[in-house]
Formats: structure tokens, sequence, C-alpha cells
């Protein structure tokens, strides 16, 4: 679908599509042009110290909405509270045409958890943040309990200390490549590219070790993720781990993210398991062969019954399974089926995706097969009760663009069995040091919200090259003046 959008405030033509785009999905933006399957017109008006906006769609929707709005003293201020309202006029028009709620309503953002936290910063109790969020964006009660249940769990969990440091090692490699991803992982192939990835990756683990030396950093948490790491060979394995020792010994909480059932084997589970693991994924998405075969999974129902079990025989006690929500050609009993299946495995936790369609991955080419947001909703809300029954309870929740039904992917666990590291990831709190190709070191400031990203280059091959210019950015980054001084 074409979108036409006339607007008297350019730099917001995003936010405005972001609004259209919760009714209608993906869809191009023909900016002060004609036609478009949609026209939208914004206008723009003050009277005394009141912005007042319009905004009027025609064409396959139509209808018009307007909302005033006190301007604020404070810019910065202002200019995010003027994006909500023409962000929230637009809504409400679509909103109207389409005879849609949403279910998150007019909110696009990825952390939606953030505006309970600011409220509950200004000393409001949490049912009056989900007062506010309900009024503010039109979120339904089912999903603005959700995120209060979320809430409480992070509550009941250890924020990151000043001078903790959170660790992340990238294996960007898996043994093909699924139909809905879009991380810029590469394809084992022929297995060259695994050596000389490991041995840049070993030199940049021992620089890091040094930093976190020098600047007297205490590991908290450790993620090793991809791609799928045991992509790697036990031995390539082994030695990166063993490299990481020093890191690994001073963390509360090691994850390793075992993934693909068709690359994990007894060798490597020993491996990560001597290495003090706690925590492994082993993720099918679906029980359903078809589907995995559809979506380039290369691996069987059964196979992840194996890999299970044999995790549980090495002596995994902590395992997470991801399950997606949405894949071409399931409907809801297949869902069903799939979460009977996986509670009677009994993992500690499980992570409830909604398939998310990102152009650079195949699935946007196949949205006649997908299910529909009615029907991924229903998926959804099984997760959620098919985890309460199991005693999880959700404890960190993100959004994206593009995922079906406008819905939301939720990590469920029991009690104990929570990912500091997740945590820390999603709702964007803790500093956190990457290694490896597309990872990214993070510092933030939780006192002003500033981050500050050192990126590692994703290219594999450029990664092996400049692997010493990764190091430099670390180095730098840790060296910037963010913070105040620490007591």
């Amino acid at each position: 679908m074409k979108v036409s959008v006339f607007t008297c405030t350019p730099q917001f033509e995003n936010d405005l599509m972001d609004a259209v785009r919760i009714f209608i999905g993906s869809a191009e933006t023909l900016s002060q042009e004609e036609g478009g399957d949609i026209t939208l017109h914004h206008t723009e008006e003050t009277q005394g110290n009141t912005r007042i906006c319009h905004v009027t769609i025609t064409g396959q929707y139509a209808g018009s909405a307007t909302r005033e709005e006190e301007i604020l003293a404070d810019p910065l201020l202002d200019k995010r509270m003027h994006k909500r309202q023409l962000k929230n006029c637009a809504y409400e028009v679509m909103k109207k045409a389409t005879a849609f709620h949403p279910p998150w309503g007019s909110l696009t953002g990825i952390r939606p958890t953030r505006l309970l936290y600011m409220d509950l910063q200004k000393g409001h109790t949490l049912e009056k943040a989900r007062e506010n969020l309900m009024r503010s964006f039109d979120t339904q009660s089912e999903k603005a309990d959700l995120l209060c249940d979320v809430v409480r769990t992070q509550q009941t969990l250890p924020d990151q200390k000043d001078g903790e440091i959170d660790l992340y090692i990238g294996i960007p490699f898996c043994v093909s490549r699924c139909a809905y991803c879009s991380f810029l992982s590469g394809e084992v192939g022929n297995g060259k590219m695994l050596s000389p990835y490991a041995e840049a990756l070993n030199k940049e683990i021992h620089a890091t070790i040094d930093m976190v030396a020098r600047y007297n950093l205490k590991p908290r948490a450790f993620y090793m993720g991809g791609g799928t790491p045991t992509s790697l060979s036990a031995p390539l394995l082994e030695e990166v781990l063993s490299a990481a020792q020093p890191l690994l010994r001073q963390c509360r909480e090691i994850t390793v993210e075992a993934g693909r059932p068709d690359t994990i084997d007894e060798d490597k589970l020993r491996v990560i398991f001597n290495a003090g693991t706690h925590r492994i994924s082993v993720n099918p998405q679906t029980m359903h062969d078809e589907t995995l075969e559809r979506i380039g999974r290369k691996h069987t129902c059964k196979q992840t019954e194996e890999a299970y079990a044999l995790a549980r025989k090495v002596g995994f006690k902590d395992i997470n399974m991801d399950l997606i929500a949405g894949l071409p050609g399931e409907n809801p009993d297949m869902f069903r089926q799939t979460l009977g299946w996986l509670s009677a495995l009994s993992p500690e936790s499980m992570t409830v995706h909604t398939l998310c369609i990102k152009r650079s991955s195949l699935l946007h080419l196949w949205e006649h097969v997908l299910p529909g947001g009615d029907m991924v909703a229903d998926m959804v809300r099984m997760g959620r009760e098919e985890a309460r029954k199991k005693g999880m309870q959700p404890y960190y929740l993100y959004r994206q663009k593009y995922m079906a039904g406008n819905l939301e992917n939720v990590g469920y666990a029991l009690p104990g069995c929570e990912s500091l590291y997740n945590i820390g990831m999603m709702e964007e709190t803790a500093n956190v040091l990457a290694m490896g190709a597309g990872a990214i070191s993070k510092r933030v400031n939780t006192e002003s919200g500033l981050i500050r990203r050192a990126p590692n280059v994703s290219n594999i091959e450029q990664y092996i090259e400049r692997v010493d210019e990764m190091i430099l950015r670390k180095q730098q980054l840790l060296a910037e003046n963010l913070f105040t001084e620490r007591n």
C-alpha cells in the first residue's frame, strides 16, 4: 500500500507514518506526492499557548481528528509531546476508519516498560502508571496488565551495580538461514571462516580482559549468542570459552545460546557445561516438522527432544526454549500443540516471540501464507496462559516494527531463573562490553539516560581484518567521561 503524506512538519513524517502502519503494516510513503491508496493531510495552528493538530485521511480509509495540547516551556519535552500529539491524532483517525483497536494502542516504541518506570520515578503507584498508559496511548487493559507483571518481576531482581559490567560474545554463524531471520550472520558453509574468526575473537577477548582489570570493573552476567554459537566445533568452542574464563569466573550468571538443535551434540554441551555455564537455550520455534522445513530450520521436532534430553543428561538445570507465534502456515491449534509439547519437556524459561517480518528476511515475500493479526494474538495469549500454568512470570518484554498483529515478544521464567543479562539488554539499563562481529558495547548513565555505543563491524571478513580497531573502539568508550564520579 502507498500513502501520500502532506504535512506541515516534515521532520515528523515518520512519526505520522508509524501511527498509520499500526493499522496497515508496511507501506510506502509518498512525501508531498499524489497517487497513494491513502492520502494523509496534517495541519497545525496555535491559539495562545495551545497547539491544535488536525489530521484528515482520504482514499481507501477516510476520516479526520483534531487534538489540542499545551505548548511546554522545555523545548526537548515539548518536542516529545508534539510528536505524541500528532501520532495520537493520526492513530485516532485510523482507529475510527478501520474499526480496529490495536492491542498496544498508539504505542510504537520498543520498550513500553519505560513509560511505567518514568511514572514510578515521579512517585506514582504502579496502578496509577497503568491508568496513565491506557489513557495516553489507548493501550488495551490486557497489555497494560502484562507490562505491570513484567515490572513487578523486575522489581524483585537486582539492578546492575555501580562498577559492574555485562559481557557478550557473538558467534555470527548458522548452519542455514531461517526465512524470518534479519540478522547479519553467515552460513557455516565449508567452515573455512570459523577458525580465523575464533582467532580474531580470542584476541578481542584477551584485550577485553585487560580493560576489565584496568578499569576495575566487576563482570556480572555473560551471554554468548549469535547466530548459533554451537555452529562452532567443540574444539573451537572450547578455545573461545577457555579464553574467556578470567571473565566467566567472576560472573554470577552465564548463558550460552545453543539454539539450533541440529548443531548440538554431547561434546559441545560438555564444553559449555565445563566452562561454568548456568543457563542454555535450546530453541525449537515450533514442534511441527512441516513448518520447520518451510522456514529453513533444517532440524526436526525429534532432534529438539534429543538435544533437550542430552542437555539434561550433561547436567543443565536451567534451560530456555524459544517459540514463534505466527509462523507461515500455522494456526492456533498448531501453536497450542507446540505449547503442550514444550510444557511436557518442562524448561525453566520460555520466550514467546511474535513473528516479525523484516525486509531483509525472506518472509516479507510470503505474506499471503502468514496468519492474520487476530489469529497471532490468540497464539500469544495462549503462550501467556501456558506460562502461568507452569508457574512462570513474564520478566522482560520488547516490541519491534512490522510484528504480526502489532504484538510483542515476552520472556517468561520460573522464579529464580530470570536472565539478568536479558533484562539489562531489553531495558537498556546495563553497561556491556561486547566481542565479536556485529557486537555492540554500551555504557549507560542511568541518571541522565545518556547512552554511548561502540559497535563492531558486522561483516565477518572485515571484523577479522579490523579486530584491532574494534578493540580501540571499546577502549575509547571506556575512557569517555560519561558518568559522575563513583563514591
